[in-house]
């Protein structure tokens, strides 16, 4: 059995390693995939070991909240410990009768209520070898705690303050219920995405229309979508017009007209109009699952920058820790106030913030992925982001690149029309654009496909079945001529068949050239057509350097003799023929033309040729909030830990503990509102 929790209450993603390591410990679970961005735990279990209830249970016991009871908790937790607050100032300014015993009444009730999500989070982290920001506060807000009992009592010759874990504990948890706000909001595009499955459609039964959950709709079943309705499965309009914005496929956020007879496609938004689908594809093999599949993917790879930045998130607490031993030990050892020592001490502890490292990184990513696919570009590989900037050469192929890919057939040569379904049935074993359009241009004119044995097809030459071939015409000593592409079917030795094809160059590929050029980025035209095509090609759309007539595994050799001079290279392909060098390029960027993601290899994959510059103007944007988020994070650290220590407690600088953890909860804040503004660019 498999499900996703939505959890609640991790705070970076040393919370989310401590929930995959301890239920993959759990006898009967099989599987676990944590997302702390979109504070997701996938879980795969065996029904006759472990029950759902239970994998809940243990989730909570590490001091998590699962969707159906956070609410209720988080909530009544906030509001308790903000009332403490109030009534613990209260006491403070006014003259109250047994003003200690109250705060000491208050102090006790937030710290074992509002304070136990702390302990059991510390206990979880620390069971499993792991600190977080949970271990901190819990250190912090029982040493405020143990402090001001041992003073009330006259253990120690100093006046407590139980202020000090009421507001500490109220501080942290409104500042980490606004970062998770935040956070959703962030998120909000991807959440929407991943909950998918959980939505209903209205299936057309004669002439009603019954609810049901898509994933039990079944292939040629009809569903009713209406105006502000999102298409969930893919089919065709059977009755009806509606327009339909396809942005999720296409990019392109005008509407589309879609009447009787017209392909659909999940993920569409029905933005006027009613019509009547029927479906073609269950909801797992739909195009917005397989997107939805491929998003998943995508999160749970770690680019190398968020690789470090978890690596000093981990080390950071136990760092924190010696600090925070150190600074008391000083205080008592050098200076010999026990009051300051224990103040600074508890202040480093809940000062620092390693949920600003861990959240840094996967939050800015993650919420890139879903901007980008917004704009109908689908990122399959999160160190994008990081590599894009870097980006110094952007190699082009020709067919389906630079140009549409479309070919037309303008002329044939032939002297018997019966060979005609050989190279019909021949072309079926490849998936080369020109094999494409031969075949579209055969099938009205053949009775039917011809019995072949034997055929294979040959990367950058054609399909050999037996002695025949179909192929380029230099095989027969024929040229490309006048931006024809040249096309011959026969055996070696005789030629008995030509067909001339001709393509279109993308209206928009010489302003992407350009666009590229003005950013100092070196352009390459790579082909396997002919030298004189391939330069008029070049010529045409301002490229200086071709590589012309090469094979596929030339084309492999030539991105990695750019690599090795160290050259950052991203290779712009049909995502097909050239998956290999698409492969080994840094960042590979394949064209898709329809809906056919299975095929595709690619890092990014794109529909129009435009979306290349924008993707990579975006990424800029992206990678340049993570380095300010990484920058905030440690400068905010380096500043703060020595004031909480009492470093300028002599120029009258200093941070009581309750103002330390308010700081801390403000600067995971901070970082989730940049990372917002993402959303906005």
């Amino acid at each position: 059995m498999k499900r996703n929790f939505k959890v609640y209450g991790m705070t970076c993603v040393n919370c989310a390693r401590i929930i995959e390591v301890s239920l993959k410990k759990t006898k009967g679970v099989k599987k676990v995939n944590v997302s702390f961005e979109l504070g997701e735990v996938e879980v795969e279990w065996n029904p006759s070991e472990i029950s759902e209830e239970e994998i809940i249970r243990k989730i909570e016991e590490l001091g998590y909240f699962v969707e159906r009871r956070k609410d209720n908790y988080e909530k009544v937790f906030l509001v308790l410990s903000g009332i403490s607050s109030l009534l613990v100032l209260a006491t403070m300014f006014l003259k109250i009768p047994y003003h200690l015993e109250i705060q000491l009444f208050l102090s006790t009730l937030v710290q074992f209520t509002a304070g136990l999500k702390f302990y059991k989070g510390a206990y979880s982290s620390l069971k499993e070898g792991i600190g977080n920001m949970d271990t901190l506060v819990a250190l912090g807000t029982t040493g405020a705690y143990l402090y001001s009992i041992l003073a009330y009592l006259n253990f120690i010759n100093t006046y407590p303050f139980f202020e000090t874990n009421v507001f500490l504990i109220t501080f942290v948890r409104l500042g980490k219920f606004i970062e998770e706000k935040a956070r959703e909001k962030a998120t909000e595009g991807l959440q929407n995405l991943f909950s998918i499955s959980f939505k209903t459609v209205k299936v057309v039964k004669g002439d009603k229309e019954i609810e049901k959950n898509v994933r039990e709709v079944f292939k040629g079943e009809k569903i009713a979508c209406r105006g502000g309705d999102q298409i969930l499965l893919d089919g065709k309009v059977v009755q009806g017009e509606a327009l339909v914005n396809e942005s999720v496929i296409t990019g392109e956020s005008l509407p589309i007209l879609k009447r009787k007879g017209d392909t659909v496609y999940s993920g569409s938004i029905v933005e006027k109009g009613y019509i009547v689908v029927e479906v073609e594809k269950t909801f797992e093999s739909s195009f917005i699952n397989k997107i939805k599949n491929l998003v998943e993917s995508t999160l749970r790879e770690k680019p190398r920058i968020q690789q470090v930045s978890d690596k000093i998130s981990q080390y950071f607490v136990g760092f924190v820790i010696i600090f925070s031993i150190l600074t008391f030990l000083f205080w008592i050892v050098k200076v010999g106030d026990i009051q300051k020592a224990v103040q600074f001490s508890l202040a480093v502890l809940v000062v620092s913030c390693p949920c600003a490292f861990g959240i840094a990184v996967p939050l800015a990513v993650s919420v890139g992925i879903f901007k980008a696919l917004k704009k109908g570009v689908l990122v399959k590989k999160s160190s994008i982001f990081e590599v894009f900037p870097k980006i110094n050469t952007v190699i082009f192929d020709k067919t389906g690149t630079l140009t549409e890919g479309k070919f037309i057939v303008e002329k044939v040569e032939v002297k018997d029309e019966n060979i005609l379904g050989i190279v019909y049935s021949m072309e079926k074993f490849s998936n080369h654009t020109v094999a494409k359009a031969l075949r579209n241009f055969l099938k009205d004119k053949v009775k039917g496909e011809v019995e072949l044995s034997g055929c294979r097809e040959i990367l950058g030459v054609g399909v050999e079945c037996g002695d025949y071939v179909v192929g380029k015409g230099e095989i027969w000593g024929i040229k490309s001529d006048n931006g024809y592409q040249i096309v011959g079917f026969g055996t070696k030795e005789k030629l008995l068949a030509l067909f001339y094809l001709r393509d279109k160059i993308r209206e928009e590929a010489r302003e992407v050239i350009e666009n590229l050029k003005r950013k100092g980025i070196e352009v390459i035209l790579l082909t396997g057509d002919r030298k004189e095509n391939a330069k008029e090609l070049a010529r045409m759309l301002g490229i200086d350097k071709v590589f012309a007539e090469v094979k596929p595994e030339e084309k492999l050799r030539i991105v990695e003799d750019l690599q090795k001079r160290g050259r950052k290279v991203c290779m712009v392909g049909d995502g097909v023929n050239d998956a290999p060098s698409l492969a080994k390029a840094d960042i590979g960027v394949a064209i898709l033309e329809g809906t056919d993601l299975a095929k595709i290899s690619g890092d990014v994959i794109i529909h129009k040729l435009f979306s290349l510059v924008e993707i990579m103007e975006f990424s800029e944007r992206v990678y340049r909030k993570i380095k300010e988020n990484l920058f905030w994070a440690f400068v905010y650290n380096t500043l703060f830990i020595p004031v909480a220590a009492g470093v300028f407690h002599s120029y009258g600088l200093y941070l009581k503990p309750e103002f330390a953890g308010l700081l801390m909860a403000l600067s995971s804040v901070s970082v989730v509102l940049n990372t917002l503004r993402i959303l906005k660019s």
